[in-house]
């Protein structure tokens, strides 16, 4: 039988506490929002060597490891950004996000702009990677904050960004299809240690209707419009400035391809072990049967008296 095993590290301007026992933790990793979240519970005894009263406050930093057997890996680098006044104390966390949207983002206007020329003159304090069609024409930024600007990118044009956590640093992603070279993660079998698939159907790209619609707004206020993908199928609209027809329709038909896909979909349980992230390439092997490798697009972690588990949702196909 293996043993739980956390650690807890939260700082502040001038001290440090570790714990290496925490009631639960649930962490969520998701490509689909800017911001990744941890919840954990303290024990009802907790020690702040020698503080009368818990100290911790909003801003101090937060670091959680998990894992068996003392054999830890990292979970979730962030920030707290509220406290329960109940015990067991329960702390909410944000990643790196939590800092951007405190900067002040730059009030800055382009004739014809990449999203890779946005983010590095907002100086971002952390690196950045930015994939896929990525020329967004004509852009004033308007945002108050970088995390709005981040928003605005995605209303208007589709372009997510989060954080990943590469050799324990936040490193910004940004982009609409995520194709990247990168080895299997780790491979998932009925019963080795795929705990519930009953979550998990078949799509087929060719029963998939849906229909893309890409507008772009031009500086003398006229509007180009193209429609790609099925004439009667479900309906996703994009917002542009300033791009040619060309253009609008390669940014068009990059966002039809990553919602319409041949192969697996849903949501599959596992054990603690391996920590999977955002955009791990992860094998699926049901009953036997090769299913494909594929993108994570979300893994809900939850470490408890319950157990240590992983929820994870699948993203794009890479290959079969």
């Amino acid at each position: 039988m293996f043993k739980l095993s956390a650690r807890i590290e939260i700082r502040s301007a001038t001290k440090r506490w570790t714990f290496d026992k925490v009631a639960r933790v649930e962490i969520t990793r998701d490509m689909d929002t800017l911001t990744d979240l941890c919840v954990m519970t303290l024990p009802r005894k907790v020690r702040w060597q020698g503080e009368e009263r818990m100290p911790v406050q909003r801003g101090d930093e937060v670091g959680v490891w998990l894992g068996y057997d003392d054999d830890l890996s990292l979970a979730f680098r962030g920030f707290v950004t509220t406290i329960g006044a109940k015990t067991p104390v329960e702390i909410h966390c944000e990643d790196r996000m939590f800092r951007l949207k405190q900067q002040e983002a730059r009030k800055l206007a382009y004739k014809s702009a990449t999203v890779e020329e946005i983010l590095r003159d907002q100086n971002l304090g952390v690196p950045f990677r930015v994939f896929g069609e990525q020329r967004i024409g004509q852009f004033r930024v308007t945002a108050s904050t970088v995390t709005e600007l981040l928003g605005q990118l995605k209303d208007q044009g589709g372009i997510r960004s989060f954080f990943r956590l590469e050799e324990g640093e936040p490193v910004l992603y940004s982009g609409v299809l995520f194709e990247r070279e990168a080895p299997v993660r780790q491979v998932f079998a009925t019963g080795v240690n795929l705990i519930d698939d009953t979550q998990l159907e078949v799509q087929n790209a060719a029963d998939l209707k849906i229909k893309v619609r890409a507008i772009s707004l031009l500086p003398n206020n006229k509007r180009v419009r193209i429609d790609v993908g099925d004439a009667d199928g479900e309906k996703r609209t994009l917002h542009a400035y300033n791009k040619t027809e060309q253009e609008l329709r390669a940014w068009a038909e990059q966002e039809l391809r990553r919602l319409k896909q041949d192969g697996l979909k849903g949501t599959f349980t596992t054990f603690g072990a391996v920590l999977i992230d955002k955009l791990d390439h992860i094998g699926i092997r049901i009953d036997g049967i090769r299913r494909g490798v594929y993108q994570v697009q979300k893994n809900i972690i939850k470490y408890g008296t319950d157990g240590f588990r992983q929820e994870i949702t699948l993203g794009q196909r890479i290959t079969q």
